[in-house]
């Protein structure tokens, strides 16, 4: 399946966004912002089955020898997994003398767990991945499931206190048909929806944006690009709907 569905998924929602706020957009905003479409971009590496499929024993993948487990961990509670692995990622210290803040460790776990000599040889369904802070209440985590050879579906969230942004996704490996769903914490108060048909087409019913419950801006996505070269449309309400303004996605991000 090509990637373009994931990549201009918050990049392009977001550029809009940022531009209909004008100067109300600060440095920490536009920091969030880029933050999310790496996200996007790590999804879309995450989910190309050819290179997922192939992590096993005999495959690119191997335990490193510093991760700890598989254990029980302090996670939070929506995270799906009962075990992790666990690997201290980085330290964050404040002064010249060193001292530390906080630090964060990486979590990782497969379905089935292909770091088991049991399972070794078995390639995995599902994997999960999570960024925890040691002291404070600030994680990424994302998971994906391949349920069928025909089937992607997932989750990422980032998570900062009482301030988030969930990306969940649903997408076809044979067709261009997928659905990705962003909500965010009330203190953002935005929200997106989309939906492929299997050419890859969606209509400004199906794909739209909303802040505080009010649709801002809605998407027309042509299956081929047009003669002009354009990939599609959107239009806002603050133009009562009636200027469209043509985009070329973003080129797919490179495989892992």
């Amino acid at each position: 399946m090509k990637k373009r569905l994931f990549v201009f998924g918050l990049s392009l929602l977001v550029v809009v966004w940022l531009t209909g706020c004008g100067d109300k957009v600060d440095q920490d905003e536009l920091r969030e912002a880029e933050n999310l479409v790496n996200g996007v971009n790590m999804m879309a590496m995450m989910t190309n089955v050819d290179a997922y499929s192939g992590l096993n024993a005999s495959g690119s993948l191997d335990a490193p020898p510093y991760w700890e487990g598989p254990d029980t961990f302090s996670v939070p509670d929506e995270w799906v997994s009962e075990l992790f692995y666990k690997w201290i990622l980085v330290k964050f210290p404040i002064d010249s003398m060193g001292t530390t803040i906080d630090s964060a460790s990486l979590y990782l776990m497969f379905t089935p767990d292909i770091w088991d000599s049991l399972y070794q040889d078995s390639t995995p369904t599902a994997m999960e991945i999570g960024i925890l802070a040691d002291t404070r209440d600030i994680w990424f985590h994302t998971i994906v499931e391949i349920p069928d050879t025909e089937s992607v579906n997932g989750s990422m969230k980032w998570n900062w206190d009482e301030t988030w942004y969930k990306y969940e996704y649903d997408v076809s490996q044979i067709t261009e048909a997928g659905k990705i769903d962003i909500t965010t914490s009330s203190d953002i108060g935005l929200a997106a929806h989309f939906l492929f048909d299997d050419e890859g087409a969606g209509t400004t019913e199906d794909n739209y944006a909303e802040w505080n419950n009010t649709i801002f801006v809605k998407y027309e996505f042509f299956a081929e690009p047009d003669p002009e070269g354009y990939d599609g449309y959107y239009i806002l309400l603050s133009e009562a709907w009636k200027v469209k303004h043509y985009f070329v996605l973003a080129k797919e991000p490179p495989t892992f």
